[in-house]
């Protein structure tokens, strides 16, 4: 058991003045952990591993805060895996707390070793159980200290001394242990339902191709080696990979059984583009107030919608100059192209100014055709075939805009079109009802814990 500290309100300011350290919920929140029997300062309980590196290889797995999913915790890779000055290292079972916008509350405990952007905490727990103390620092305990202890307007971020001087409760280990089972039936409910969608959203794949009337060959049944002969060699693609058996019979399937005619994605489309990244060290960005919102390939959810509240924000100036080519318009179709996101595809639903990164593709159609049924379409096995022949199997996937303009989509008049996107609809919103759900039953969890930790 932690022991007990002694403090006073004028402690927990740490010599600031600022307005927001007075914040209302802050200071509400402070004053319901003093009134508990056992509570301590972070830096109490962790050791800030302070190792860095100026290396890294492509075997490292390194985790940036886009790859930390908010609330959850969860780590999912994105492949845009960026240059780097210096990284973090850290160890499993490692704490990874976030020093830039804490509102996102992306707090990761280590399923692995790796390395990190130094945007992260690397805390080691002593004395007290891991597991309770990142679910701890994943709550709204933490969570109405740090969102009021920001400095910076374009990124902001914590102070360290801010982040060890955060307060938490500590109570018996036998009440650890209930929090820990609450919030793990919480966490696993929210994972069931999560499962439950995607299976849902897996039927979407087979009432497509039904009713195009396409058929593709089981990939099992064909050679997984990639051979080529000197002929096929002799063009635009040089690696066998591209020339897999299975590509070729199933490109050959496509014509033969497809309902409709095939047209190129260039053929149907005014614009196909991609962005570029700005500057590394901040100078492109800034807040959402007076940015503009910069998409980034893993900023495309399942459902092929943009996840707002991850978003990063580029400086008007930078939109309307450098990056004008890229700007992104309502109904605008984009495609993740490099690293593990490929394949990844999310139409814009936005009137919001926005741009996008070197790592999406952008399609905008001609009048005429339902981008909903041409993003379904791609995200179909149809799309996905193209996409995996295209992309070369190097240490960072990547598809060019050539490939991706060469395309080839079944398409059928705007009327079934139309129709088609309809059943979708209808299958992606009863799967988003289950997400609905999972969430639900996570943030009741939460209450729950917080509850018994802090009382009424």
């Amino acid at each position: 058991m932690v022991t007990t500290n002694i403090i006073h309100i004028s402690d927990a300011i740490n010599g600031r003045l600022d307005p927001h350290q007075f914040n209302q919920e802050r200071m509400e929140m402070l004053k319901r952990i003093y009134s508990t029997k056992h509570w301590c300062k972070l830096k109490d309980v962790v050791t800030n591993v302070k190792t860095t590196t100026q290396t890294l290889s492509d075997k490292d797995i390194y985790i940036g805060l886009e790859n930390i999913t908010s609330n959850i915790g969860e780590y999912f890779p994105t492949g845009e895996k960026q240059s780097i000055s210096s990284a973090a290292v850290f160890k499993q079972g490692d704490i990874l707390f976030p020093k830039l916008r804490p509102y996102l509350n992306k707090v990761y405990r280590a399923e692995f070793d790796g390395k990190c952007s130094t945007e992260f905490h690397v805390f080691k727990a002593k004395g007290i159980n891991p597991n309770y103390l990142t679910i701890i620092l994943r709550s709204n305990i933490v969570l109405a200290q740090t969102k009021h202890l920001m400095t910076g307007n374009t990124l902001p971020r914590l102070q360290t001394t801010d982040i060890e001087n955060l307060l938490l409760p500590i109570i018996q280990d036998e009440e650890q242990e209930e929090i820990i089972r609450i919030y793990n039936k919480g966490l696993n409910g929210k994972f069931d339902n999560d499962k439950k969608a995607k299976s849902l959203l897996g039927e979407i794949d087979s009432f497509i191709l039904k009713e195009l009337g396409v058929f593709l060959p089981s990939r099992d049944t064909y050679a997984k080696e990639n051979k080529a002969t000197l002929s096929q060699l002799i063009g635009n693609r040089y690696d066998p990979y591209y020339h897999n058996e299975y590509f070729e019979k199933a490109f050959k399937s496509l014509k033969e059984t497809s309902n409709y005619r095939l047209v190129r994605l260039s053929d149907i489309s005014v614009l196909i583009t991609s962005g570029i990244t700005p500057k590394s060290g901040g100078e492109d960005y800034t807040d959402s107030e007076h940015g503009v919102a910069f998409i980034r390939s893993g900023d495309i959810d399942i459902m092929g919608e943009v996840d707002f509240d991850n978003l990063l924000y580029i400086k008007r100036e930078i939109h309307n100059t450098r990056m004008k080519s890229s700007k992104v318009q309502e109904g605008d179709i984009m495609i993740a192209i490099v690293g593990a996101t490929i394949g990844q595809v999310g139409i814009y639903h936005s009137s919001r100014e926005a741009n996008i990164n070197q790592a999406i593709a952008l399609v905008r159609l001609k009048e005429g055709y339902n981008p909903e049924y041409i993003k379904e379409v791609i995200k179909s096995s149809i799309g996905q075939l193209n996409l995996d022949r295209f992309k070369r199997p190097v240490a960072r996937a990547n598809i060019n805009l050539e490939e991706i303009s060469s395309m080839h989509i079944p398409v059928p008049e705007i009327g079934e079109q139309n129709k088609i996107v309809e059943s979708v609809v209808s299958i992606r919103q009863q799967a988003k009802q289950l997400q609905k759900e999972g969430v639900e039953l996570l943030e009741k969890a939460k209450q729950e814990i917080e509850k018994i930790i802090l009382g009424n």
